[in-house]
């Protein structure tokens, strides 16, 4: 009897989940080298970097703050803390969200879904730029290059709160 009804249980599970993750907008697909690449030959794939890499440049922050006050904080607030209706993009809450999951992750949603009366309305440099900005008020490290304008390449930039040892 309880077995039949983790099996019904399953049965509906699974679904949801995935329509859970895709509705979420998050990434069902494998990162790093697929399984069928040759054997002996290089993965093209970079290895994976961090957000405490330096992944953005100290201007780039500063345009994202500018881009981000005219359309970001009327929502989230000049100081990102947010609202009873939009969410801090700052510490806990910040990392909650985020942490573990990928710069192209945070930069696709914000794109998808920001401003939220007109999502997609500007420009990808300038999400970038405000995911930039974002990372900075997070106190991550600025670098000597830019967010890469490559999707894969974001997607290859991990968000980690806690610093790696090294």
């Amino acid at each position: 009897m309880i077995l039949k009804a983790l099996r019904d249980l399953r049965g509906f599970v699974i679904p949801a989940g995935f329509a859970w993750a895709m509705s979420a907008g998050l990434a069902l697909n494998a990162s790093g080298p697929s399984s069928q690449e040759p054997r002996g030959q290089e993965s093209k794939v970079s290895p994976r970097r961090t957000v405490w890499d330096g992944v953005y440049t100290v201007e780039q922050a500063t345009r994202g703050r500018t881009q981000y006050m005219q359309a970001c904080a009327s929502c989230h607030a000049s100081d990102l803390r947010g609202d009873s209706t939009a969410p801090s993009l700052i510490e806990e809450s910040f990392s909650f969200q985020w942490d573990d999951t990928t710069v192209g992750e945070l930069f696709e949603r914000i794109r998808m879904l920001m401003p939220s009366g007109r999502p997609g309305s500007l420009s990808s440099q300038s999400y970038r730029d405000i995911v930039a900005f974002i990372l900075q008020s997070n106190k991550f490290p600025p670098g000597e290059k830019e967010l890469d304008p490559d999707a894969d390449a974001l997607r290859q930039i991990v968000i980690v709160m806690k610093r790696p040892d090294g």
